[in-house]
């Protein structure tokens, strides 16, 4: 019997169209994302609309179409013999936002997703944001079942939404902006300790709806996820999921409560555990508005000897998770690398934007 979730309000939806998607995978001895993927599509100026990577295994990335099959050819001619890239063209990033880390709003989120029957070709979040690469011929499907599943204020239909929103061409002309700025600024960098990381394999995107019910319980257990991807295989096998939990509440041990809720509904596989590790949260850094930031980031960290385990960008976020003993350093080179204010907490507005 199909779930039905309870419908939740949130604030946002939005849709990028025109879009190309990549899936670069490479072995661990050739898992450098700067020297392979990053560094070739910032000196030909391609500008990035979504980013995932999972440490020694893949990454998952988003162009406007026409920049496509250009960051296809770089990739292949940076690639090392055993790395692997496909071109996925048509393609659209559907967000919701806000999620606050709830693991409920973004498990009926997925679970939209997979109600809707949509071929995932990635996903990423930031602490407020939650994205999706699918096939743009699929974007109606989605937001029809979004719509069933949440309540938008702003919007009362799947028809309003739609007829509010600006033309693609208009919108990517409007994504591709210049910067002169010597060190590029950010509202703030935000470190979060003290995190569990979770990793899965699975052989299809059919199993989300699995994982969809999965978060919904973790909710119950008053858990924060700040961090979620998830990255297909090539030809759509052996799907990687990634996600990172916190408890408001210190002190409490509540691995073995999540394993549990994992196994029951995802029965056969065997969920990953690594802790602590932190993550650190950029927002601001105008990506997709600008080529090169993603470069930036990762040549600071791996310069500065940074073991980058996952990173998500997209909406206006980079999120990273690194092992808990390297956040000093980390903070230090992101600190030197960006500009952002010294102290205080994100401001209200990039929290709901993030």
């Amino acid at each position: 019997m199909e779930r039905k979730p309870d419908r939740s309000k949130v604030g946002g939806l939005k849709v990028l169209e025109g879009g190309a998607c990549l899936v670069a995978s490479f072995p661990q001895d050739e898992g450098r994302l700067a020297e392979r993927v990053s560094t070739p599509l910032a000196l030909n100026s391609i500008n990035l609309s979504f980013l995932t990577h999972m440490a020694s295994d893949r990454a998952v990335l988003c162009t406007a179409s026409q920049s496509g099959e250009a960051a296809f050819t770089l990739l292949r001619t940076q690639a090392g013999p055993e790395t692997a890239v496909h071109l996925q063209p048509g393609t659209a990033i559907l967000s919701l936002y806000p999620h606050d880390k709830r693991p409920e709003v973004i498990g009926n989120f997925i679970l939209s997703l997979a109600q809707a029957r949509v071929m995932v070709h990635g996903l990423g979040s930031s602490p407020a944001a939650i994205s999706v690469v699918l096939p743009v011929r699929r974007v109606k499907a989605a937001v029809n079942r979004l719509f069933d599943n949440f309540h938008f204020p702003a919007f009362s239909s799947p028809q309003e939404f739609f007829s509010a929103q600006t033309p693609p061409e208009e919108l990517m002309r409007a994504a591709v902006a210049s910067y002169q700025e010597k060190v590029t600024k950010v509202y703030w960098i935000m470190p979060q300790p003290d995190l569990d990381l979770w990793g899965l394999s699975i052989s299809s995107t059919d199993i989300l709806a699995g994982f969809a019910d999965a978060l919904l319980d973790l909710g119950s257990l008053g858990l924060q996820i700040p961090f979620l991807i998830a990255l297909p295989g090539l030809e759509g096998k052996e799907f990687l999921l990634s996600f990172s939990t916190h408890d408001p509440k210190p002190g409490r041990e509540r691995g073995p409560e999540i394993r549990r809720i994992l196994r029951e509904r995802l029965p056969g596989l065997r969920p990953m555990r690594l802790t602590p590790v932190a993550g650190i949260f950029l927002h601001g850094p105008h990506f997709g508005d600008r080529f090169g930031i993603a470069r930036t980031l990762t040549v600071a960290l791996e310069k500065a000897h940074i073991s980058l385990l996952a990173l998500s960008c997209t909406i206006s976020t980079i999120s990273l998770i690194i092992r808990q003993h390297e956040l000093p350093a980390a903070q230090l080179v992101l600190g030197q690398t960006f500009a952002a204010p010294v102290e205080g907490p994100a401001p209200a507005a990039a929290r709901s934007r993030a």
